[in-house]
């Protein structure tokens, strides 16, 4: 006789999941929903540090446009400063690293040779920001005259 006949009838009806398959089924969900928390967190941080990058570059210009005005008035040889914009703080450093006087020039109306009156100067700049715990440094050169 067979196995399924010795059953009672009750039994040979039910339809559903066995525990085992319940389990496996529960670990795969686990497994995908764990991937998918990772690459979101992947991303959430990504973001975050773009747009901490953003912050930075897009203050370098208006920077380092203070930094030459300072530059154009001093005389000393070796220059530094600091100040904020916004919530970011920031020190810089300038060194100068060549002087020279303009070259002569010609008046093509009078034919003569005009030597060049002014002093142009070479600086290497370092510029460090500072947002909250995060720092970064910039190195350039500017001219000055």
């Amino acid at each position: 006789m067979n196995r399924l006949q010795k059953l009672p009838k009750s039994n040979r009806n039910q339809k559903g999941f066995t525990l085992i398959e319940v389990l496996v089924a529960s670990f795969i969900l686990f497994l995908v929903i764990a991937a998918l928390t990772m690459v979101y967190r992947g991303a959430l941080l990504s973001s975050h540090k773009a747009e901490r990058s953003l912050q930075f570059s897009s203050l370098v210009e208006p920077i380092s446009e203070q930094i030459r005005l300072n530059l154009q008035s001093s005389t000393n040889n070796e220059v530094q400063g600091q100040g904020s914009m916004g919530a970011v703080t920031f020190n810089w450093s300038a060194i100068e690293a060549f002087q020279a006087k303009a070259p002569p020039s010609v008046d093509a109306e009078q034919g003569s040779v005009i030597q060049g009156e002014k002093t142009f100067r070479l600086w290497n700049i370092t510029l460090e920001l500072q947002l909250k715990s995060a720092t970064r440094d910039y190195h350039f050169s500017e001219v000055s005259w």
